[in-house]
């Protein structure tokens, strides 16, 4: 069995590694940018599976190559997200796809950071206009408001904890999950009693565009979006602009190609790196090399295909 990573290998642990070495040959491609059409090694036959990072693909999987990569039995993503992926694909040809899923206490805290600038008007602030205090400028505090969260998977329950934590009264709306700690409410009253509206679940068909035009005007004016969510999953444009016309009192969401002065209003945005903590990424790669092994063994864990 071959294990190939497309990956930098200073980022895994030695002692990860050396757990892959132990039941395969392992081998490491770090250019940066890489095509994987073009290593020898995949084209090869004998067992393996393909370990990426996309960053060197610039998220760009050449899903079709997958046909021409012989007795490939695995793909083990680095990644939470694996729309980048065609699973379906895998499927049919019976590799098994993995992924890791985000440990969720780094996204968590970074939204509440997000909701909490956003409170405090800080893209407005930031952009050195002289600040009037007068009551048209009055900025909030988050205690005694409504936190609504959409989707109560590990990301939405850990901002609840934090929420209820913080003083804010927490109401969830989720299609499966339940938890008798927070208030449950339909979407749509969700959407038109929260002071903060957290979108928290996985981009898929299911869910593209789901935070539409439509429910965005369900919002009260004074409410906020924050969204840690895939882009595709909010329309931001429309968002952005009740924000820029002052018909929502802000939003926030990750933006890696414009900055704060790109928008107008109360517009807040970070890079994608909410997720980046030392604490996470230790926790992703051992999940990650666990994913691996158990691929290695045909006990695939974390399958999304």
């Amino acid at each position: 069995m071959k294990v190939i990573f497309i990956a930098p290998k200073q980022n895994l642990p030695q002692k990860l590694i050396k757990k892959v070495e132990k039941l395969a040959e392992v081998y490491f491609f770090e250019d940066d940018p890489i095509d994987i059409r073009k290593i020898d090694l995949l084209k090869e036959k004998g067992d393996k599976i393909l370990c990426p990072f996309p960053e060197p693909m610039g998220w760009n999987f050449p899903n079709e190559f997958i046909k021409d990569i012989p007795d490939l039995k695995a793909i083990c993503l680095s990644t939470t997200g694996y729309d980048w992926i065609d699973g379906r694909l895998a499927r049919s040809l019976n590799i098994h796809l993995t992924h890791v899923p985000n440990p969720p206490n780094a996204v968590a805290e970074g939204a509440v950071f997000m909701m909490l600038a956003v409170a405090r008007r800080y893209p407005l602030v930031s952009k050195g206009d002289k600040f009037e205090f007068t009551p048209s400028n009055f900025l909030l505090e988050v205690q005694g408001k409504i936190m609504g969260i959409v989707g109560l998977g590990k990301i939405g329950r850990r901002l609840a904890e934090i929420g209820e934590a913080i003083g804010m009264k927490v109401v969830y709306w989720s299609k499966t999950s339940k938890d008798n700690r927070y208030s449950y409410l339909e979407l749509e009253p969700l959407l038109q009693q929260s002071d903060f509206i957290f979108p928290c679940f996985a981009l898929n068909d299911e869910t593209k565009n789901f935070i539409s035009k439509e429910k965005i005007d369900l919002m009260k004016p004074t409410a906020s979006l924050i969204s840690i969510v895939h882009s595709g999953a909010v329309d931001l444009k429309y968002l952005t602009t009740k924000v820029a016309n002052k018909e929502l009192y802000g939003c926030a969401f990750e933006e890696d190609k414009k900055s704060l002065s790109d928008f107008s209003g109360n517009v807040f945005t970070t890079l994608h790196n909410n997720w980046y903590t030392k604490e996470t990424m230790d926790i992703k790669m051992k999940v990650w090399i666990d994913n691996i092994v158990g691929a290695i063994k045909n006990k695939p864990l974390n399958l999304v295909n």
